[in-house]
């Protein structure tokens, strides 16, 4: 059986202050002091490590942010540095591959112009007339280019032994208004017209009407077919047409009419064109003339047949259109055939 009565718990000396006073020596006493004095200071090194020990992390944080947006502004700044460089360079190489172009064609326009004008050798000539179309074409040598054409065109005229055109000849002038009219500028197309001065005075040298008659047709079927497909308007379209026209006007032995009327040139010419596109067309199957005869009568229905002297040479060209065949229709998409 328990004792109900159990002996109390001797007080602890560590816990009271009095008891511990009482019980202990002097020299324990300080002892215990400078114990716990120690442990003071240790606690406050201790904290002191701490602090340093936290900051010196969020120091070399701080470094390495610093250092990772020092990289990262580097990296750019290379990258700016290096795109910079590669437009220069892409700069740089653009004018010089534009300079050698320019020299490359400055080159052959000189040696397409040597063969042109070589006068003993008429094959040369007519590759040199034909390389000239290129040209033609070109913004920058075009107008070199029309200019030695139509001078090439006076020298082939006038160089006709006997006064008649021989085969060669002929060749070249073909040649030679094949190039002119191988330009997309109306404007470029009126200048071309004008050359037919250049027949004009042939014809009025040579007193004859086949030659010059054939050299016209060739006009009308290059000059005219081309200004129907580059020429917007029938006003521009006329432009070029007009020259060529005013020559057979003056020359009315090359229409077979006496004292024809403007209306009466423009239906002749209008029918010369349909006559050589249905020769054309009869033996080639490249030939553009379909796309001539429906470009020439979209003009004459944008105009509205005026003026008045285009209405005879309109119903001409359509008549031809009626009786093409019709462009094949694309099949739509995934059908079967």
């Amino acid at each position: 059986m328990a004792d109900p009565h159990p002996p109390s718990t001797p007080p602890d000396p560590a816990g009271d202050p009095v008891e511990l006073a009482r019980s202990a020596t002097l020299d324990e006493l300080q002892r215990m002091k400078a114990a716990e004095e120690l442990h003071r200071l240790r606690s406050e090194r201790t904290t002191r490590r701490s602090r340093l020990s936290i900051a010196g992390q969020v120091l070399v944080g701080y470094v390495a942010l610093a250092g990772l947006l020092v990289n990262g502004y580097q990296s750019w700044s290379n990258k700016q540095q290096q795109e910079h460089r590669d437009r220069t360079e892409m700069e740089k190489w653009n004018k010089e591959f534009a300079r050698a172009s320019q020299a490359d064609k400055y080159r052959a326009f000189f040696e397409t112009s040597m063969l042109a004008t070589d006068t003993g050798n008429s094959d040369k000539r007519l590759v040199g007339y034909a390389l000239l179309q290129e040209f033609v074409r070109d913004p920058i040598y075009d107008e070199k280019a029309m200019i030695m054409l139509e001078e090439s065109l006076s020298q082939e005229l006038r160089g006709a032994p006997g006064d008649r055109l021989d085969d060669p000849r002929r060749a070249s002038v073909r040649a030679i208004l094949t190039s002119l009219a191988g330009t997309d500028d109306c404007r470029a197309l009126q200048r071309a017209a004008r050359s037919v001065d250049r027949v004009a005075r042939y014809h009025a040298r040579t007193r004859d009407e086949g030659e010059t008659r054939e050299v016209v047709d060739v006009y009308v079927r290059r000059l005219v077919g081309r200004a129907a497909l580059v020429c917007g308007t029938l006003k521009d379209f006329r432009a070029v047409r007009q020259p060529i026209r005013d020559t057979m006007l003056k020359n009315p032995e090359l229409l077979g009419l006496n004292s024809p009327t403007e209306a009466e040139a423009n239906l002749l010419m209008a029918a010369i064109l349909r006559q050589k596109c249905e020769e054309e067309m009869a033996y080639s199957g490249a030939s553009e003339c379909p796309a001539i005869l429906r470009a020439y009568a979209a003009l004459c229905e944008k105009g509205g047949r005026e003026p008045s002297d285009d209405r005879a040479a309109c119903e001409v060209v359509e008549q031809a259109v009626s009786g093409l065949p019709r462009p094949a229709q694309p099949s739509p998409t995934g059908s079967t055939p």
